[in-house]
């Protein structure tokens, strides 16, 4: 059962683009939290926002058209920063130049989308898009909290 690559098996998640696939996220995120000694407070944020992100992947990128992969890819920096790249085939979106919604103005609003990208960029502390050959890479990353990180 234990390869030499479990950990990295571990901290690679490929889904299918169907809304339904999300649901593996939380148990995912879960289990690096443990790994990797993550807050839940932090763990909670990355939730929100891969599944913001996911969804407007699956729903915008793939036009909700499942059969298509997914991939995101957990890495550790030593300076203190837990990221997050997430690669897709769709075309080329680049969710960093959406303009800010207005505010909304009922519970509606906030659901019919377009908050999303805002919430994203107010739960993460860094994200980069790059426009691939074959898709596009959002990497997402979080700051550790300094208590977290070994006493020297």
């Amino acid at each position: 059962m234990h390869s030499h690559d479990a950990n990295t098996d571990r901290e690679c998640l490929t889904l299918d683009s169907k809304l339904s696939e999300i649901t593996r996220v939380p148990p995912w995120l879960e289990s690096l939290a443990a790994l990797h000694a993550i807050p839940s407070r932090i763990q909670f944020a990355m939730d929100l926002c891969l599944e913001e992100v996911l969804s407007n992947i699956i729903r915008h990128g793939y036009g909700g058209e499942s059969g298509h992969e997914i991939v995101i890819r957990y890495q550790t920096h030593r300076n203190g920063l837990f990221t997050f790249v997430v690669d897709d085939e769709a075309p080329f979106f680049n969710p960093l130049t959406v303009p800010r919604p207005p505010v909304p103005q009922s519970l509606e609003d906030v659901s019919r989308g377009g908050q999303g990208i805002h919430l994203l960029k107010q739960s993460a502390d860094a994200i980069e898009y790059e426009p691939r050959s074959s898709g596009n890479r959002l990497t997402i990353s979080f700051i550790a909290p300094s208590s977290s990180r070994a006493a020297p």
